[in-house]
């Protein structure tokens, strides 16, 4: 398999590309910087010229803006990142013959508490990374033969900027109070688990729309006081907020049921207590 990670740096790229070369795939890495190939998405011009140059079988288009403040705040920016290169993408696909695997998002379901939403389920777009997210699913999806996954991602990355999971992890190592939110849920999986998972699912070809998560619902709060339990990184007097006092409107209840992808694997995906115990595998591995 000839294998093309858009956003190769970013970090469900760097996962990717881990998993990829455990398995022997030949991939060709796509960022703005850093890596085999420097490219900016937003630039059709650019990105058509690069992949009618190269034969692949597959491309994972995993590129996006997922601040939510600024994709409110410059709409265009966000649209141009997260929908638009999948309109190139599909039409490409349907000329080259490549599958085009666009990484989604959860952020659509809201009101519901842990209630897990399938792929059919209805969806709400309160912000614009939403909305520009959706029409990038949209766009990915007039190649019928594409693939959109929905998801919620966490892992270590090891920039200057942390992710939601080393963010956590630091405010606990330092002992700061944190606000917890018990009315915000999600079905996170890590980043390794996720990937070793689509690239199971990829050789069984699926299309149309899929749910690759953690196979539990479980609320922000939860998370972290099972985190903290497992890292043996106690909370200081943490306090109980609430989804809705972020500046960015969001979307509060995101779990998703992964029925679909467990009968296609033919394997149960992790639960809370599995994606803790890959977290401080690999939190032991970097200490």
């Amino acid at each position: 398999m000839e294998l093309c990670i858009l956003g190769v740096t970013g970090l469900l790229g760097q996962a990717l590309v881990k998993e990829a070369s455990a398995r022997n795939i030949h991939y060709t890495g796509v960022a703005r910087s850093n890596t085999d190939v420097c490219l900016n998405i937003t630039s059709n011009k650019d990105l058509e010229d690069f992949v009618r140059g190269h034969r692949f079988d597959v491309i994972i288009n995993t590129c996006a803006i997922v601040n939510h403040a600024l994709c409110d705040s410059n709409p265009q920016l966000a649209y141009t990142t997260n929908a638009r290169p999948n309109a190139l993408l599909a039409d490409l696909s349907k000329e080259l013959g490549f599958k085009l695997v666009f990484i989604s998002t959860d952020g659509y379901f809201c009101g519901d508490k842990d209630c897990k939403h399938d792929e059919a389920s209805e969806v709400k777009l309160l912000n614009e990374y939403a909305r520009t997210k959706f029409a990038g699913e949209c766009f990915t999806l007039t190649n019928p033969k594409s693939l959109v996954v929905r998801t919620n991602i966490i892992g270590f990355k090891g920039a200057e900027q942390p992710t939601f999971l080393e963010w956590v992890i630091n405010s606990l190592k330092n002992k700061e109070k944190m606000t917890l939110f018990d009315d915000y849920y999600t079905s996170s999986i890590t980043v390794t688990q996720f990937s070793k998972a689509l690239f199971d699912l990829l050789p069984k070809n699926p299309t149309g729309i899929l749910n690759l998560a953690s196979s539990e619902v479980f609320s922000k709060a939860k998370f972290i006081n099972c985190l903290s339990d497992v890292l043996e990184l106690p909370l200081i007097e943490p306090k109980i907020g609430s989804v809705s006092q972020l500046v960015s409107k969001r979307a509060d209840s995101l779990g998703l049921d992964v029925s679909k992808a467990e009968s296609l694997l033919g394997y149960k995906l992790p639960d809370l207590e599995a994606v803790i115990k890959q977290i401080k595998e690999e939190y032991d591995e970097i200490c």
